[in-house]
């Protein structure tokens, strides 16, 4: 008895994926999962010699994965015919006054509506400064946001909208889910039981197979937590371009405006070294003339009275001749 229990344990384990895999199948479609009843037939007699043998250990876990899996695909097909999993897109492109302005203003806005800006690019492109940014808003607040960005804009360029409907997906992944959890279970049980009365190649099957589960569990989730929040938060990329009737005019390179701040600023230079010279004669040429003129004004004065002494004799003398 003991040898044949322990040939029938692998054939347990199968039975097990088995039903986790048929009840998923059913769940994304039921034409698919008629084809696997079919494609399995043969293999009903091969489980019915195996049934006897296999009653000790898969009793239990089948009464434990059968019945809650109807009952879950059944609920997840009623949530899917009340709520419908929808994600929203939008492209916007929009001409407006001021990129760097319009940019502050979006993202405001975005922070007002509960959202938050995933991206923003904002560069120089043909002498006029442009911008792209992606706002991530409520789903239920996408229209309003939309309505924002036009009354933002001088005028709207192009706008695109779209709607992925998920809910077909995520109601799939969700019943795959709860189906792989069920095997999961009942073979986390059959582990507690082969860790007690089992062999160590036993152990070590199960334990493959609940971590092959397991990453099955994890990927599923991800997917789940990936649409649940790309439908919670819709996704708008704006585009922005600032109207030509408020930029410099520029005519073949040529900007009048950027002449006269040159001419303006070579004026400033220029008096700015008039008041330099200026300064400079004041403080140093200045001083250092008086301190160079005074003695050549005393020497010229002693000069002048010498020379006046000279001449007063010399008339004095040709007087008495």
């Amino acid at each position: 008895m003991k040898i044949t229990k322990i040939m029938s344990f692998p054939i347990l384990i199968m039975l097990i994926m088995l039903m986790g895999l048929t009840a998923c199948a059913g769940s994304a479609n039921e034409s698919a999962s008629s084809d696997m009843v079919a494609q399995s037939a043969p293999m009903e007699p091969m489980m019915e010699e195996a049934s006897a043998e296999m009653e000790y250990y898969a009793e239990d876990a089948a009464e434990g994965v059968a019945a809650p899996v109807d009952d879950i695909l059944n609920a997840a097909s009623s949530q899917a015919q009340q709520t419908r999993v929808i994600i929203y897109t939008g492209d916007i492109s929009l001409v407006v006054q001021d990129t760097q302005e319009s940019v502050d203003a979006i993202t405001a806005m975005a922070s007002e509506m509960g959202g938050f800006i995933s991206g923003s690019n904002v560069y120089e492109s043909g002498d006029v400064l442009r911008g792209s940014i992606t706002v991530r808003v409520p789903a239920d607040r996408y229209q309003d946001t939309l309505a924002q960005l036009r009354e933002m804009a001088i005028r709207v360029e192009r706008e695109n909208s779209t709607t992925q409907d998920v809910t077909e997906e995520f109601t799939d992944l969700q019943a795959r889910k709860t189906n792989l959890e069920f095997t999961e279970e009942a073979l986390q049980q059959l582990l507690e039981e082969r860790q007690r009365v089992g062999s160590t190649s036993d152990i070590l099957e199960v334990y493959r197979e609940l971590t092959s589960i397991r990453g099955q569990i994890e990927q599923i989730e991800g997917r789940l937590r990936y649409l649940a929040n790309q439908s919670a938060l819709s996704t708008i990329t704006i585009q922005l371009t600032p109207d030509v009737l408020y930029q410099p005019v520029s005519i073949a390179g040529w900007e009048p405006q950027g002449v006269a701040k040159e001419a303006l600023q070579s004026l400033v230079a220029a008096l700015q070294g008039l008041v330099n010279v200026l300064i400079w004669g004041i403080v140093f040429v200045l001083p250092l003339l008086l301190v160079l003129l005074i003695p050549v004004v005393i020497v010229a004065l002693v000069i002048r009275r010498w020379w006046g002494k000279r001449s007063q004799k010399t008339q004095d003398a040709a007087a008495q001749s």
